[in-house]
Parts: C-alpha cells; sequence; structure tokens
C-alpha cells in the first residue's frame, strides 16, 4: 500500500515538474505588422527579404522558436506595393508550401469572422526525405502584408500530427482593438 502510495506522488511530481518545464504559450501583439501571434515561448525576431517571381524581393520579418522538436516560424512580407496582385501572391504561397514536399491537405483557412475576415490556405506536406510533417498557412490582409505561418514537426517529435501544429498556424487575430 505504502509503494503504491510512493508511486502516485512521485508520478504526480513527475506530471507537474514536466508541466512547469514546459513553456508556456503566450500571445505577441505586434502592433508593426498588425497581428496577434500565439508562440510557445519568445522567439527570435530578425529581418530578412522574400523573393519569389511574382513578388520579386520584398523585405520581412521573421519569427523563430524551437519547441520539442517542432520548428514555429513566422514571416511576414512587405507586400503593400503589389497589393494589386494579391491573390496571385496568396496562390503562389500555397503553391510553394505544397513544393516543399508531398501534400496531405490544402484547405480554406479564415481568421477573424465577418466584413473582417480574412481568408488564406492552409497546406499540409510530409518534407522529402523523411524530413517531417509542415503545416503552413498563408494569408494576405488589406494593409499589403503576406503572412506566412509555419509548423515542421521534425522527426524526432514522433508524432507528426501533433495539437501544437494546429494550434500554432491557427492562433492569429489581425483585429488589435481587443473586440474579438
Amino acid at each position: 500500500m505504502r509503494f503504491l502510495a510512493f508511486t502516485m506522488i512521485a508520478a504526480a511530481t513527475l506530471a507537474a515538474s514536466s508541466a512547469l518545464a514546459a513553456p508556456a504559450w503566450q500571445e505577441l501583439r505586434m502592433e508593426d505588422l498588425g497581428i496577434a501571434k500565439e508562440f510557445p515561448g519568445e522567439p527570435t525576431r530578425t529581418a530578412g527579404e522574400y523573393t519569389t517571381p511574382v513578388v520579386g524581393t520584398v523585405p520581412t520579418t521573421e519569427f523563430h522558436i524551437e519547441d520539442d522538436n517542432i520548428v514555429y516560424e513566422m514571416t511576414v512580407a512587405e507586400v503593400q506595393d503589389k497589393i494589386n496582385v494579391a491573390s496571385s501572391i496568396l496562390g503562389e504561397c500555397v503553391a510553394n508550401a505544397e513544393h516543399e514536399g508531398t501534400p496531405l491537405a490544402n484547405m480554406t483557412n479564415r481568421v477573424e469572422g465577418g466584413a473582417d475576415a480574412i481568408y488564406g490556405r492552409l497546406v499540409s506536406v510530409d518534407l522529402a526525405n523523411n524530413a517531417g510533417r509542415r503545416q503552413t498557412a498563408c494569408l494576405v490582409n488589406a494593409q499589403g502584408r503576406l503572412y506566412i505561418i509555419r509548423a515542421t514537426v521534425l522527426p524526432a517529435h514522433g508524432q507528426p500530427n501533433s495539437s501544437m501544429v494546429i494550434r500554432f498556424t491557427n492562433s492569429l487575430s489581425f483585429d488589435l482593438s481587443g473586440y474579438h
């Protein structure tokens, strides 16, 4: 009986310490980029460039964090002067995501509701050479920004369909007024 009680206490302590060790998800409000986005900890923020045939080369702000063998990334590309080809930019982003591996899913993605809705696409692929599984969300808003949100489950994670991936690709808001 004492052994069973000790085992239960040890298991509860281990579970509690594991929960404490895991980083807390946090919402980052990025007013300068017009988005609020959840990350599993504090991501690194860097500047970069996005180059494609439709877009050309534009500046980006990029966020990156890795947790539990899942790589979380968000790229915000400044495409304000190309908003007249927004549907082509979105289509190209989706095609690029599909070409990263073997497509598993390609579906509509919507953020917000009603007249404030931002529509995009959500693509899942198995990466080439058993490099893992990636889910990519591509969205273009009326302010002329392309948002590319990726979560890559590395093979070492062991569960290619991690619920953390869908949480990451779907936990965002363009309504920064706090209404939604």
